[in-house]
């Protein structure tokens, strides 16, 4: 680590105020992180002696299947099967706090969807006393392309496209499994991917057509991505078909413009019913994606740098964002100021992991790292 100081340039008044609260923010970071530890919309339907006993199994029950949920959320599926198995004493002291909404009694009946916030760090702690990797880091959205094909014909904005529709009514009308527990809990979390699929309106139709979707043509990809804000897009096509036997059969294959190997189609089974076959699929691909994403980012926290850093000032409001920005990160454990003037900030940013996923992580928040002959500056882009 190289300590490069910037020229002392100190305005007392400024750097006085600014340090006060800099200074402050000196501690392992929360923020948005944090919400990675709350667990949503668990829904409790619980019969017992009185309303009162129910609600007690079921908020007992609720927290359980929340801290599931969470371990579930955190930890890459391969790991799945090594997940403490944790009794009522042991998840209690893990719980921060619990919201109750839609709560309905009856005089033996309780029903409510529950929200749980969980400690992050005592959670953290005892993932890692088990030797569990785990990843907090959320992605910038990936826009899907659903075309749908028939034949000769291709669908995108076109009717009919039940593909899309069926993308719709999942990612933007909240469409999820229902059963069971363990799969709709799981669901009703945010996605770590997260994806979009566009409106359809006539901004998108003169973007791109579905040619130029499954040609992957730069300009029209680059346009469109453009209007979502999307880090990437896919184009995901699906032909529907019958093998000998009769049974639905699914066709679907993934195209990015960044894949160095040809597409490979993945064909999937399903009963007489095509778009229930269509939403198991669309479910399976998500899952994927949010799989993808967790694995490239776990955190190794066998490896902590602590790494001195020059940071750019243009006005107290910027460094505190900066700040706000750098301490949220998952990877960040701590950071500390070491001196400030009017225009710069010099401070020290401990972190766990490499630095490429550390630069990574900074650049999903629009902040860059960079080394500049010797010394290492983090700025905005």
């Amino acid at each position: 680590m190289t300590d490069t100081q910037p020229k002392p340039i100190f305005s007392r008044l400024f750097a006085t105020l600014v340090l006060a609260i800099a200074l402050a923010g000196t501690v392992a970071p929360a923020g948005a992180a944090d919400n990675f530890y709350v667990v949503r919309d668990i829904s409790v339907d619980e019969t017992a002696s009185s309303a009162a006993a129910a609600r007690t199994v079921a908020v007992r029950k609720g927290q359980e299947r929340a801290v599931n949920a969470l371990f579930r959320r955190l930890v890459p599926m391969p790991y799945h099967s090594s997940l403490p198995k944790l009794d009522e004493s042991m998840i209690t002291p893990l719980v921060a706090s619990f919201q109750v909404a839609n709560e309905r009694t009856s005089a033996q009946r309780y029903l409510a969807d529950l929200t749980f916030e969980f400690k992050r760090d005592d959670v953290r702690k005892l993932l890692r006393n088990n030797m569990l990797p785990f990843s907090e880091s959320v992605a910038d959205p990936i826009l899907i392309l659903p075309v749908y094909q028939e034949g000769e014909r291709a669908y995108l904005w076109e009717f009919p496209n039940p593909w899309r529709t069926v993308w719709v009514d999942i990612v933007d009308y909240g469409l999820r499994p229902q059963e069971p527990d363990s799969l709709r809990d799981d669901w009703a979390q945010p996605m770590i991917q997260p994806v979009l699929v566009p409106a359809g309106d006539l901004t998108d139709i003169k973007a791109i057509n579905v040619r130029e979707a499954l040609n992957l043509d730069p300009a029209a990809l680059s346009a469109i991505q453009e209007i979502y804000g999307a880090s990437a897009v896919e184009v995901v096509t699906a032909r529907s078909r019958t093998d000998a036997d009769g049974t639905l059969l699914l066709d679907v294959t993934r195209i990015r413009p960044d894949q160095e190997t040809p597409p490979a189609v993945q064909t999937y089974k399903g009963s007489e019913d095509s778009e229930a076959l269509m939403q198991s699929v669309i479910f399976d691909l998500l899952a994927r994606m949010q799989e993808d994403w967790k694995r490239q980012n776990v955190l190794d926290f066998s490896v902590e740098n602590t790494l001195a850093v020059t940071t750019d000032i243009s006005s107290l409001a910027d460094w505190l964002a900066i700040q706000e920005k750098v301490q949220g990160l998952s990877a960040v454990s701590k950071t500390e100021v070491k001196d400030l003037t009017v225009e710069k900030a010099f401070w020290y940013v401990t972190f766990v992991g490499n630095m490429d996923r550390l630069a990574a992580a900074l650049a999903q928040q629009d902040l860059t790292l960079a080394d500049q002959g010797g010394y290492w500056t983090l700025n905005p882009k």
